[in-house]
């Protein structure tokens, strides 16, 4: 579970009960009323009083009926992306109730001795982080002039952004941002950006609106925006009513069925929809479907109920076209609520978390151009099943730090298919790269990647070398996957009487080659193969084979694939040696239900003439199988090979 972390050491509950107990209303110390809150690089406009709800509304409350995206109205800051994400989240209780603990024990009422005092929870690297605040907020002649609900007597908005703004310094540290940071840090969820020009083709399209679709019916939460290029550009509305460098919550997303008659029902026409809304409300689009638009005359009226269309020019939200949509924004966050509940009908998931840190001597390496790319912390995993996992890295948010010019890192991380006994850190960059990317300056990258059975290694990183940062590394599997984090380079020392481990060997079965095929001997077993793929009408049998690397009194087990006459391992396992000149032996087996049948093997030349071959070997070699009924005359004549890539190194820290 996540720990929850007072915020500046401020614990609510306490300072609530000293205010009540001395009749006070709380005044917060640690984030005074003044104008250090408001901004950092410049002097904020001139009357500003700060002042608390009881003097701005009459009646105030914390809510008024419940939660609801109308609750939050963007005011003079530019902090659309926060201001959307609020939105977003106040649509769904089991989440905004996470964001406002005891929400009915802050609101004013008879019951509750009001104090003054709020707090809020945001997810911060994995914790859960309370901020306290007290209720003074700025106005301007009597208005709140920041983050307000449309409900003038309404004020959980108003304090839900001055605690965020609390979190990171000031109110102008809210300027810019994504609202996938904003939606994380209020769900604890999975972020997620989308370049929508990487979806221009409609086979493109389709597949983009199959994933929001799926996303918005699994409670996910999105915003879209259009790149500004220009400063100038920022906040400038274009000729269809949308606003560039601004963030809209996606409120829905839909397949609309077009016309009224029951036949047009029957016929499927439908169309794929989007539902925005702007945070400024009342800026709207103009295009097809948008309010009042002659598009909506083909809906029935059941349709257009189940949809709650209200078609108010003024609320700021707007239903368009997919087609449309992706034709005018740039980018789509998405913050994925991932389910890892076990008693539930929908897909559970496994989560595995790491917190780290790229810090000196050897863990700051960057990115796979450096030299140095596997002196950064790596962690391994082991996949029994294919299956696609989630894969999210998060910065820790340099917001805080915004006045003194500290921006986000450039990070990504790779992913390398590992040995199967992996037991020590990647030392060169030879393994089989599985995933890179994406690098981006965001404060957290995301990537769905397919896996198939097998060991792989992780190595988050950032773009630079010699970058220190911290970083939280989340990983959700269906299936438990035994992530752990690599720290030995290699054995320890032997101690006493004991031999000293010399070498180290790392031997990748990459494929086998006609293991299977007809033969020119009349054995036993050509003869059962022949009838067999007579029997199933000349198609081609599939076998499991699997093999096993002997290496003095260790052997490792490769396991089995299917295949006919070619099998694909692409599997590696690396032995550390106290006598490396004895050969290594590699056996092929066939995986049967009456017991296994070795298909011969092959011996590996181990005697340090061979040393420098395979210090620098880098691509698999093929060698030809021995057969063990060979003395006899009893086996299969056609040739059949193994694939092989060894490496030998008297470094033990370099393979």
């Amino acid at each position: 579970m996540p720990k929850l972390i007072p915020f500046a050491e401020q614990k609510f509950h306490k300072l609530r009960n000293e205010c009540r107990k001395k009749s006070i209303l709380f005044t917060d110390p640690k984030f005074p009323a003044n104008n250090s809150a408001i901004f950092f690089s410049r002097s904020p406009p001139s009357g500003i009083i700060w002042k608390r709800p009881g003097d701005i509304a009459e009646d105030p409350k914390f809510f008024l009926d419940s939660a609801s995206a109308e609750d939050f109205a963007q005011g003079s800051l530019g902090n659309c992306w926060f201001v959307a994400a609020c939105a977003s989240v106040a649509e769904n209780p089991d989440l905004w109730k996470k964001v406002v603990p005891d929400y009915e024990e802050q609101e004013w009422s008879p019951k509750n001795k009001y104090a003054g005092i709020f707090h809020f929870k945001f997810w911060q690297m994995g914790d859960w982080v309370d901020v306290v605040v007290d209720d003074l907020l700025p106005t301007i002649n009597g208005k709140l002039i920041f983050a307000h609900s449309t409900s003038k007597n309404e004020f959980w908005s108003a304090l839900l952004e001055k605690a965020y703004a609390k979190l990171f310094g000031s109110y102008e540290a809210l300027t810019g941002g994504k609202s996938r940071d904003a939606m994380v840090d209020m769900t604890g969820g999975v972020g997620e950006s989308v370049r929508l020009s990487e979806y221009r083709s409609q086979e493109k399209k389709a597949e983009l609106f199959k994933s929001l679709l799926y996303a918005y019916e699994n409670k996910a939460l999105m915003s879209a925006s259009i790149m500004a290029v220009t400063q100038r550009e920022r906040e400038a509305q274009n000729e269809e009513g949308l606003v560039k460098g601004h963030a809209y919550s996606i409120t829905a997303v839909k397949k609309l069925i077009i016309g009224t008659s029951l036949l047009a029902y029957f016929k499927r026409e439908k169309v794929y929809m989007v539902r925005c809304r702007n945070p400024w409300g009342g800026v709207e689009w103009k295009g097809a479907w948008s309010d009042g638009s002659p598009e909506w005359q083909n809906v029935s009226e059941s349709t257009k109920k189940e949809l709650g269309l209200t078609l108010d020019h003024n609320d700021g939200e707007f239903w368009m076209a997919f087609d449309d949509f992706c034709q005018f924004y740039t980018d789509i966050d998405i913050c994925h609520i991932v389910n890892t509940k076990r008693l539930t009908w929908k897909m559970t998931w496994k989560e595995f978390i790491y917190k780290g840190e790229w810090k000196p001597p050897n863990r700051w390496g960057g990115c796979g151009n450096n030299e140095n790319f596997l002196d950064n912390p790596q962690y391994l995993f082991c996949i029994h099943d294919t299956q696609e996992l989630l894969l999210s890295l998060e910065q820790s948010e340099k917001r805080s730090s915004k006045k003194k010019g500290k921006e986000n890192d450039v990070i990504g991380f790779t992913v390398f298919r590992a040995g199967i006994n992996q037991k020590y850190r990647i030392h060169n960059k030879l393994y089989d790269r599985i995933h890179s990317g994406p690098f981006s300056n965001a404060r957290g990258v995301f990537a769905r990647v397919a896996f198939k059975k097998g060991v792989y290694c992780i190595i988050p990183s950032t773009f630079e070398s010699k970058i220190r940062g911290e970083f939280i590394l989340r990983i959700y599997a269906t299936s438990n996957i035994k992530l752990r984090e690599l720290i030995k380079d290699g054995p320890k020392a032997t101690r006493f009487f004991r031999a000293p481990y010399l070498a180290a060997t790392a031997v990748n079965i990459f494929r086998g080659e006609q293991l299977f095929t007809d033969t020119s001997q009349p054995t036993a077993f050509s003869f059962r193969h022949k009838q067999e793929k007579e029997n199933n009408q000349q198609k081609d049998l599939t076998h499991k084979v699997y093999c096993i690397i002997r290496c003095e009194k260790k052997k490792q087990k490769i396991p089995s694939v299917k295949g006919s006459e070619e099998f694909n391992w692409n599997t590696r396992a690396t032995f550390f040696r106290k006598k490396p000149e004895e050969d290594v032996k590699v056996e092929a087996w066939e995986k049967r239900f009456f017991g296994d049948r070795c298909l011969g093997y092959v011996t590996l030349p181990m005697a340090r003439a061979n040393w420098s071959k395979y210090k620098s070997m880098n691509t698999s070699t093929r060698y030809v199988v021995q057969n063990k009924d060979e003395k006899s005359g009893n086996y299969d004549k056609n040739p059949q090979y193994l694939w092989i890539i060894v490496q030998q190194s008297e470094a033990l820290d370099t393979l």
